[in-house]
């Protein structure tokens, strides 16, 4: 059974001549708007409108704020794509960050930042250390950059 929308006259008639919007053809013949839209483009009835809208980051309808949990690391990605350590997509890991704000400066290439609990999803501070390679692991270190002390462990 030929459907009336994949008849060209039929459609052309409906689009053309009666000036029905393709939400209403859809309507009368009970299926998806998509479905008439492809059929008029295919005919070349109807030009498919350019999507010309930004959708990337806070404009997308499914934007969730910028984090989400890596499925391979376990670690909480920010979406910041100015900062300077952010991977290609825009995104650097949320422990890190927190560190930054902290000392007030990004971190040094020698500095990684681990988590006292082992839980890669918990991003406090009082949970959060910062270790500098190359330094002896005493009770507390010093930043070599900003003079403040961390505890260890």
């Amino acid at each position: 059974m030929e459907k009336r929308y994949q008849d060209k006259v039929w459609l052309c008639k409906k689009y053309i001549t009666e000036e029905l919007t393709i939400s209403e053809i859809a309507e009368v013949c009970g299926v998806n708007i998509t479905t008439i839209s492809r059929w008029a483009a295919r005919f070349e009835i109807r030009d498919i409108r350019p999507y010309e809208a930004d959708r990337s980051g806070p404009n997308n309808p499914f934007w969730k704020g910028g984090k989400y949990k890596d499925s391979q690391s376990g670690y909480v990605m920010v979406y910041l794509p100015e900062h300077p350590n952010a991977n290609k997509k825009g995104y650097l890991p949320e422990h890190r960050l927190v560190m930054e704000r902290f000392l007030g400066r990004g971190l040094k290439s020698n500095e990684t930042v681990c988590h006292k609990n082992k839980r890669k999803d918990d991003n406090r501070l009082e949970n959060l250390e910062l270790v500098v390679l190359g330094e002896p692991e005493y009770d507390s270190i010093c930043c070599p950059y900003c003079k403040k002390r961390f505890g260890r462990g």
